[in-house]
């Protein structure tokens, strides 16, 4: 296929970034969300980047996190009930506790032993690109909210914008060299009025 008949996506990648930042500078929000919603869906699939406050909530979770020895779910162990058992006689002899720590799994509603348990600590090195962001804010009445909107929409804007940024140049790696019909250059383009020296 002729090179030229293909959409022209790098042009309209260009256009719609800068519409994006002059619409953001112009306070006109809904025309600034409708160029990234373009830049995102100019991306194949699986580049996409998701817009989900739920799914971004559940990516960003920080902290530390058990392995439930049953059903092998992690757990936010900040949100796990936990509570002491009394052990009998002869397990308080043999551990020299008389009691232990249990908590109880979020997943499979399972007890396991603190002791036993394998912990994870998640913590994200700045700069991370997830694929994932929370919803856009909504605009409340009021003067004090259009300028904490604003600020809050910025703020979503160049986060969203950089993870849009982070999936270009990961499409565009993973495909500069890739062999096919589409990415190879047509040679019977015709003569293209230059001489070779």
């Amino acid at each position: 296929m002729p090179q030229s008949r293909l959409p022209d996506v790098n042009t309209a990648i260009i256009v719609y970034r800068r519409e994006a930042i002059t619409d953001l500078k112009g306070n006109r929000y809904d025309a600034c969300l409708g160029a990234l919603h373009a830049l995102n869906g100019m991306l194949p699939k699986e580049y996409r980047v998701t817009i989900s406050t739920l799914d971004y909530n559940i990516m960003m979770k920080e902290g530390l996190f058990a392995t439930c020895k049953f059903c092998t779910q992690e757990s936010d162990f900040r949100t796990v009930k936990t509570f002491e058992l009394v052990l009998p006689f002869v397990n308080s002899v043999i551990a020299t506790q008389a009691k232990e720590k249990i908590w109880l799994c979020s997943h499979c509603q399972k007890e396991n032993r603190t002791g036993e348990t394998m912990f994870t600590n998640k913590i994200f090195k700045k700069p991370y690109y997830l694929r994932v962001v929370p919803d856009p804010p909504t605009r409340k009445d009021g003067m004090m909210g259009r300028t904490q909107f604003h600020m809050q929409f910025s703020s979503w804007f160049w986060t969203t914008l950089g993870e849009l940024e982070a999936q270009l140049a990961q499409f565009r790696d993973d495909n500069w060299k890739k062999p096919g019909s589409i990415y190879d250059i047509d040679d019977d383009l015709g003569d293209t009025g230059e001489e070779n020296y």
